[in-house]
């Protein structure tokens, strides 16, 4: 019995010794998916921080040190980043008009969709206030460009009315939450969690997604972020999941290859890679 009080004791005190020596960034955030706020470094080892151990060597994203090189990594946020690449060096005018341009004048949404709105919209979300992966930029605006139908629409083409029971949002009379903006946000409990996070009266006012440019890029990165964004890591093809996962599994094979068409475009546009798991 005494041994083995013994063996237990020897443990405790390996264990709370190990403890003591661990580095500070293993209880640190991590920013292998979703990136570091706008003011911290994103470490070689893919933790946030603001000392030289976060923004010096290997810094992936952030306020790096002048002269370091990112290391690449498998972690989206990470992947491609440069200190340099916010979103208005990323999503150049250029880029921007590129896309815009092939847009055909019989188009509803010609000219609705506006850089500045896409600039504006974006870095009103703590995610593109600093530094951003080009590879999510490229799937963020592919998957926006193929379900607004190469940003030819902002409203939907079949409306309904989409009201669905809910005390939490209820439907107001004579309004419906058929599909607006690039990311075609549907459904009154999706336009009333929307407005509440972003300030707005969409609940009430389902039409300001097809009236302000900013408003319809503000409500396709908040799905974005809320329902996208947390599977980046696991490739293109789950980013289409969570849009349309009735598309995956044979559903629709040409809109899945019309997705990673698009995204491979963009990513030849930026010069990166696309990485794995393109289709779902």
């Amino acid at each position: 019995m005494a041994t083995q009080r013994a063996i237990l004791k020897n443990a405790l005190i390996l264990f709370l010794f190990t403890l003591t020596i661990i580095p500070k960034t293993a209880f640190s955030q991590n920013c292998g998916t979703y990136g570091c706020a706008g003011n911290l470094c994103c470490s070689r080892y893919g933790y946030c921080g603001t000392t030289l151990d976060y923004c010096g060597t290997g810094c992936r994203s952030g306020p790096c040190s002048s002269g370091t090189t990112p290391t690449p990594t498998g972690g989206w946020g990470g992947l491609n980043a440069d200190p340099r690449d916010t979103i208005e060096n990323v999503v150049t005018p250029a880029f921007f008009d590129g896309i815009m341009s092939r847009v055909g004048y019989g188009c509803p949404a010609k000219g609705f969709y506006t850089r500045q709105a896409f600039i504006t919209a974006a870095q009103s979300f703590s995610a593109y206030q600093g530094t951003v992966a080009k590879r999510e930029i490229a799937a963020m605006l592919a998957q926006f460009s193929h379900e607004s139908g190469s940003f030819c629409y902002k409203e939907e083409i079949a409306r309904g009315r989409y009201c669905q029971a809910s005390t939490a949002y209820p439907c107001q009379p004579g309004k419906d939450y058929y599909g607006r903006g690039p990311i075609q946000i549907t459904w009154n409990f999706n336009y009333g969690a929307a407005g509440r996070f972003l300030g707005l009266p969409l609940l009430t006012d389902p039409d300001m997604v097809a009236r302000s440019p900013e408003v319809a890029f503000k409500c396709a990165m908040w799905f974005w972020n809320q329902n996208v964004r947390p599977v980046l890591d696991q490739g293109f093809g789950a980013t289409t999941r969570r849009i349309n996962g009735g598309e995956c599994n044979g559903g629709r094979p040409a809109a899945v290859q019309s997705r990673v068409d698009r995204y491979l475009e963009f990513c030849r546009m930026f010069g990166i890679t696309p990485g794995a798991n393109l289709s779902c």
